[in-house]
């Protein structure tokens, strides 16, 4: 369920510290997120020993591998603000910027759809995503979401405001379920 021909999700691992830290400490993208200072290393030790629940912590993140001879990391995938009672989460991606446009967004994310769906039962993902980010649009859509609204100002970056479009795959119902 989380693979497919060409790529995996796994649990991260200790050796995932560095690399992840490297990713959540790079302030460029901090705008796109909730991230308002460095993590240390140490706490993202901690993060990557995994010692989550999901339902405890309300968040998973997944690592992205390719399935090649020697599979590496391209990247990873969150769900976080999971909502046990409405089941639903929101999705959270970063690819390494040498990984990306090489399909690895879309496949992951139609692997964390069919997981959270089948495996966890939720009802619907959703994303938060700036309206001037149209690569993240396009493979949210590429994957099956749909732009279902638009957030005024939502999001500062730098001295601006941007606007966030609000992305929703929602588990389609099967015929017990109607």
């Amino acid at each position: 369920m989380l693979e497919n021909e060409t790529h995996r999700l796994r649990a991260m691992e200790p050796e995932d510290a560095d690399w992840l830290f490297d990713i959540e400490n790079d302030s460029k993208d901090w705008w796109m997120g909730a991230t308002l200072n460095p993590i240390g290393r140490a706490a993202m030790r901690n993060f990557a020993s995994g010692q989550h629940d999901l339902w405890r912590d309300l968040q998973l993140r997944l690592i992205i591998e390719t399935k090649a001879l020697h599979p590496q990391p391209v990247g990873a995938v969150d769900l976080y603000q999971l909502d046990p009672r409405n089941r639903r989460a929101g999705v959270g991606l970063v690819i390494l910027e040498s990984e990306r446009q090489k399909g690895s967004a879309k496949q992951s994310l139609k692997l964390l759809t069919e997981y959270a769906f089948e495996h966890l039962g939720l009802h619907q993902l959703w994303a938060e995503i700036p309206a001037i980010h149209e690569a993240s649009l396009a493979v949210f859509a590429a994957a099956g979401f749909e732009q279902t609204g638009t957030l005024r100002d939502w999001i500062r970056r730098d001295d601006q405001w941007v606007d966030a479009c609000w992305v929703q795959s929602i588990r389609p119902q099967s015929p017990v379920e109607k």
